[in-house]
């Protein structure tokens, strides 16, 4: 590999595709997986909510309006239901993804089998865990993702949740932090979390990057210079909606 690959391959491995390609396909589709990962994407992000028969799903909204386009809450809805209902999101997107469907945590599950140089964060919404509680939100998805569990970074604005994914054991666990000074909670600190995502814009600016002892992720930048320069300040690495555009810049 001569030097223009390998930082063009290390910068790629700086990247998270946040809900997939989601700037040219649905959010949380598999489709928009399957194009993240063909442009390149070493990590990808998901949101995940789980059916009325307590099934993982990849979606974001409690809601369908958005991005299935018809009214119900994805928790009313069995995964029966849910795997036939569009995931096309035609108010941003228009009609052209209507044979998208909602996918399955298990369909991401297959993809992640496929593509083992890949890394998944998996993000339990706070409307699954209100809906099913703790215990079997958490038995639900750690037993789907477990013959991928090296792979995959559980995470959640959730702390309570993610105290408790890890007294049980999973490997990998971040947390989504509102606020830098959240960092300082006794939560946290019991979590010892490998991954710890932000938006870029509430890290203040004295902030010491380059001595955190985890990975840290910023959120959401689309531009290739923005991308750059939160990459040279410290930051581990950045979360895109154009996970594709920033890459193809990176190789430029």
């Amino acid at each position: 590999m001569d030097d223009k690959a390998a930082q063009s391959n290390n910068y790629r491995q700086r990247l998270v595709a946040h809900r997939g390609y989601q700037k040219l396909y649905p959010e949380n589709t598999l489709l928009a997986y399957q194009r993240a990962i063909a442009a390149g994407a070493l990590s990808i992000e998901t949101d995940v909510l789980l059916s009325a028969d307590k099934q993982a799903v990849l979606y974001h909204d409690p809601t369908l309006k958005r991005v299935s386009g018809c009214k119900g809450r994805v928790k009313d809805k069995t995964l029966a239901e849910l795997i036939r209902t569009p995931a096309f999101e035609p108010r941003r997107l228009g009609q052209q993804f209507q044979d998208q469907c909602i996918a399955p945590l298990s369909d991401l599950v297959d993809l992640l089998k496929a593509h083992p140089q890949v890394t998944a964060y998996i993000e339990v919404k706070k409307e699954a865990l209100a809906f099913a509680g703790a215990s079997e939100t958490y038995a639900s998805i750690s037993d789907c993702l477990a013959p991928v569990a090296s792979q995959c970074i559980i995470i959640s604005f959730d702390h309570d949740f993610m105290v408790f994914v890890h007294t049980q054991g999973w490997a990998r666990c971040g947390i989504v932090i509102k606020r830098w000074r959240d960092l300082r909670s006794t939560k946290i600190q019991a979590i010892k979390p490998e991954t710890v995502f932000i938006n870029y814009r509430k890290i203040p600016a004295k902030a010491e990057l380059g001595s955190l002892n985890f990975e840290l992720v910023v959120y959401e930048i689309d531009e290739p210079a923005l991308a750059k320069n939160w990459l040279a300040k410290g930051a581990s690495k950045v979360e895109s909606f154009d996970i594709g555009g920033l890459i193809a810049h990176g190789s430029q």
